[in-house]
C-alpha cells in the first residue's frame, strides 16, 4: 500500500470561506503586512455575494440590498471605491400599492415619508415622525458603532448606553417585539402598520420576539440602503483586489476537511486532496456546526463548547427567489408614480392582520406564492443590470424550508407570476428561474437549511451570546482558532462586522495594527 504524503505550508493566517467577511478579514490583515491564505470551497469567492449572469442579464440571488454600504468601515478602510465598487441608492426605497390606490412610499427625504403616511393617516404621521426623530441617534451614536465593536456582556452594554436619553431610550425599547415597538409609539391605522411591520417581516423575523434593538436597524437602513452597480458580486470583486493586491493567497475549488490543533505549536488546516496549512492563526467564517463539530471534531471540544454547538438554532423561516428576464419594460398600473421609482414594491397585503395570517400560513405550510411578495426591477436603476431594451425582475417571498422544493418549485413561482401581473404590465419573458431555499443550502453549505444569516435571530444567539459566550469575542476555547462568520457577532445581512472584528482581534494575535487606530496591545 502506498503511503498518503503530504505537504505543509506555513502562513501567518488562514481564512476559512471566501464570503464577505473572510474576504474582509483576510483584505485587513493582508494589507497590514500578515501572509494570509483564503481558503473557498466554490470555484469563486463571494458567498452570498452572488450576482449570475445568463446572456446579459445579470440575477442577484443572493444579497441585493445593501443596508450598511455608507457606513461599513472596510469601505473606507480599503479604499474600495479605488477597486471599482460603486453604489447605486435609489431615491425611492420602498412602496406599498394599495388596491384603493393610495399608497405608502418611503423615501431618503424624511418629509416626504411623513407625508405619504399623512395621507393615510395623520396620527401615524406624528408618531412616524416621532419615532424616527429618535431612531436616527440610536443609530449614530450607539447602534452603528456598536456594530463595529466587540459585544459586551447584557447587563454591562445596558449601563454602558444608558448613560444618556438617547440611550435610556435604546435601553426601554431593546426588549420589545417590532409589534410593540409600534404599540410604544402609538401606531394605530392597519395599513401603517403592515408597512412598518415588513422592513423586518421581510427577512423572516418573528415579529413577537423581543429584538426591539434592532428594528431601527430593518427601518432606517432600508430606507437608506443601496445596491451595487452591475451586480452584488462587484462588492466581492473589490474585497478580492485588495486582497491579492497586498499579497494574500486563494485557493479555490477547495474544501477544508478538518482543522487540526497542536497547543502552542500553531494550527493546521487540511483540505481534502490531503494537502495541510499551518498558520499561527486560523479565522473560520462558516457556521459553528462546520467549523467544530465537521471540522475539530467533537471529540476535541470542550463540553461547555460542544453543548454550545449542539444547540445552535437555524432560521425557522427563509426565502423563495422568483427571477426573470423581459423583453421591454415593467411598468406598475399605480396612480402613485413613485411605486414605479421605488427600490421595492410590496404587493399583495393591505393590512396587518393580513400580514399576521399569512406568516401564520408560512409557519404552518399553507402559504400560497400569490400572497405576498416583494419586487425589486435593478435594471430600471442601473442599465448594465440587463440588456438594452430588457429588465430583470428579482422576487421574494418568505417562506418555510420544510415545503415541498422538488416538486412545487415550479407552481410557487407561477403563483408569485401572477400576483406581480395583477400589479404590473411585464414585457415578454425570455429568462425565468426559481431559486428556492434547498437551493440555497445547496449552493453555500454555510446557510443550513436555506438559513440566510447563519442561524436564527433570538435573544439567545445575540450579541454578547452569537454564536455562544465562548466564541463571541472572536476568540476561541481552541488555542490559534478564530470565529469571524455571519454566525459571529454582529450577524449577517453584509454588514461587514465579523470580518472586521475578525481582523481586529486575530491581526492583535498576530501583533499587527490590521484595523486603523485599534493597535495590539503593547504596541506603544
Amino acid at each position: 500500500m502506498t503511503a498518503i504524503v503530504t505537504k505543509t505550508d506555513t502562513y501567518d493566517a488562514v481564512v476559512i470561506g471566501g464570503g464577505p467577511n473572510g474576504l474582509i478579514c483576510g483584505a485587513y490583515l493582508a494589507k497590514a503586512g500578515a501572509r494570509v491564505l483564503l481558503i473557498e470551497r466554490r470555484h469563486e469567492t463571494g458567498g452570498g455575494l452572488n450576482t449570475d449572469e445568463y446572456h446579459g442579464f445579470r440575477f442577484n440571488l443572493h444579497a441585493i440590498y445593501h443596508m450598511m454600504s455608507d457606513v461599513m468601515p472596510a469601505y473606507r478602510d480599503l479604499a474600495l471605491a479605488d477597486y471599482g465598487l460603486r453604489y447605486v441608492s435609489p431615491h425611492v426605497a420602498c412602496a406599498f400599492p394599495f388596491k384603493d390606490g393610495k399608497s405608502l412610499v418611503f423615501t431618503k427625504d424624511h418629509d416626504e415619508t411623513v407625508a405619504s403616511i399623512g395621507a393615510v393617516s395623520e396620527h401615524d404621521a406624528d408618531c412616524f415622525r416621532r419615532m424616527w426623530s429618535e431612531f436616527a441617534p440610536m443609530l449614530d451614536e450607539y447602534i452603528i458603532p456598536l456594530t463595529y465593536k466587540l459585544p459586551m456582556p447584557v447587563v454591562d452594554q445596558v449601563v454602558e448606553i444608558g448613560q444618556n436619553a438617547v440611550g435610556e431610550r435604546l435601553n426601554e425599547i431593546s426588549d420589545l417585539s417590532p409589534i410593540e415597538v409600534l404599540d410604544e409609539y402609538g401606531f394605530t391605522d392597519p395599513r401603517v402598520r403592515m408597512a412598518l411591520l415588513s422592513f423586518s417581516a421581510m427577512w423572516g423575523f418573528h415579529l413577537e420576539d423581543p429584538l426591539g434593538y434592532l428594528y431601527p436597524v430593518y427601518l432606517c437602513r432600508m430606507v437608506n440602503s443601496a445596491l451595487v452597480k452591475g451586480g452584488s458580486h462587484r462588492l466581492s470583486s473589490s474585497l478580492y483586489r485588495v486582497f491579492v493586491n497586498n499579497g494574500g493567497e486563494v485557493l479555490d475549488t477547495s474544501e477544508v476537511t478538518a482543522i487540526h490543533t497542536d497547543g502552542d505549536s500553531g494550527v493546521r488546516v487540511e483540505v481534502a486532496d490531503g494537502h495541510q496549512f499551518e498558520a499561527r492563526a486560523v479565522a473560520s467564517t462558516l457556521n459553528p456546526e462546520q467549523t467544530f463539530l465537521n471540522l475539530v471534531g467533537a471529540q476535541h471540544l470542550p463540553d461547555d463548547l460542544k453543548f454550545a454547538v449542539e444547540g445552535w438554532e437555524w432560521e425557522e423561516r427563509t426565502l423563495f427567489g422568483l427571477h426573470l428576464g423581459i423583453d421591454g419594460d415593467v411598468t406598475f398600473r399605480h396612480q402613485e408614480p413613485r411605486v414605479n421609482e421605488a427600490m421595492i414594491a410590496f404587493l399583495g397585503l393591505e393590512t396587518e392582520d393580513e400580514l399576521h395570517e399569512h406568516l401564520a400560513r408560512v409557519d404552518a405550510g399553507t402559504a400560497g406564492g400569490g400572497e405576498w411578495v416583494h419586487v425589486t426591477v435593478p435594471s430600471h436603476h442601473d442599465r448594465s443590470m440587463a440588456p438594452a431594451g430588457h429588465q430583470v425582475v428579482r422576487a421574494e417571498q418568505v417562506v418555510r424550508y420544510d415545503d415541498d422544493w422538488e416538486t412545487g418549485t415550479g407552481s410557487f413561482g407561477d403563483e408569485c407570476l401572477g400576483l406581480i401581473e395583477e400589479h404590473a404590465d411585464l414585457g415578454r419573458i425570455v429568462l425565468r428561474r426559481e431559486y428556492p431555499p434547498t437551493h440555497i443550502e445547496a449552493k453555500l453549505h454555510t446557510m443550513k437549511r436555506g438559513s440566510i444569516k447563519h442561524g436564527s435571530y433570538t435573544n439567545l444567539q445575540m450579541g454578547f451570546n452569537r454564536p455562544n459566550d465562548l466564541c463571541s469575542q472572536v476568540t476561541t476555547p481552541i488555542p490559534g482558532l478564530f470565529t469571524c462568520g455571519a454566525s459571529n457577532y454582529a450577524g449577517g445581512m453584509i454588514i461587514g462586522g465579523p470580518g472586521y472584528l475578525g481582523a481586529k482581534v486575530v491581526g492583535e494575535h498576530l501583533g499587527l495594527d490590521a484595523v486603523p487606530g485599534t493597535a495590539p496591545p503593547g504596541s506603544g
